[in-house]
């Protein structure tokens, strides 16, 4: 399956748009997992799980996965793997918590709270989250997610120029 131009570009401002009206104050109460597509009830368990193959499984062997906050991509499922382990390391209780889920055909729009606590970190933080899923069959084909990096640091109590540290 090929991102259509067009299509990627609505799907941006429908991602953008999700996270301004998130803000960064109060949410609404997430949905049961029976209003949510399959898929991404188990995207959001492996995010919140303590595996990370459980992630990479969801993707298609070329999947892609895309952090748009820090500009990173990882493809295939080791690589989608070795970015939840990272994740999971430099983040305490790292958390998904999805609000809504909306899909058109192959497509689907998250709006969600991305959560935890960096390690060294004075404070945890939680901000909204929008994810743009392309599917292809049962499987994930690409993941970009949008949030402000710079919410995460200030609600950490991080200056704005921290960078995690190597692994």
């Amino acid at each position: 399956m090929k991102p259509r131009p067009a299509h990627t570009l609505t799907a941006f401002a429908c991602a953008v748009a999700a996270t301004v009206a998130l803000g960064t104050a109060s949410y609404a109460s997430p949905p049961g997992d029976r209003h949510l597509p399959k898929v991404v009830a188990a995207w959001q368990t492996a995010w919140n799980g303590t595996e990370p193959g459980a992630l990479g499984a969801l993707f298609t062997s070329s999947g892609s996965y895309t952090d748009q906050a820090i500009g990173v991509s990882f493809t295939g499922r080791q690589e989608i793997s070795g970015w939840k382990a990272r994740t999971d390391a430099l983040i305490d209780n790292v958390r998904v918590t999805v609000r809504a889920a909306h899909r058109d055909g192959d497509h689907i729009t998250i709006e969600a709270v991305y959560s935890g606590h960096l390690k060294g970190a004075p404070k945890p933080f939680a901000v909204p989250l929008a994810t743009l899923l392309d599917l292809d069959g049962p499987r994930i084909a690409h993941d970009q997610d949008f949030y402000s990096l710079n919410a995460v640091l200030a609600q950490s109590g991080l200056p704005a120029d921290w960078t995690p540290p190597a692994p």
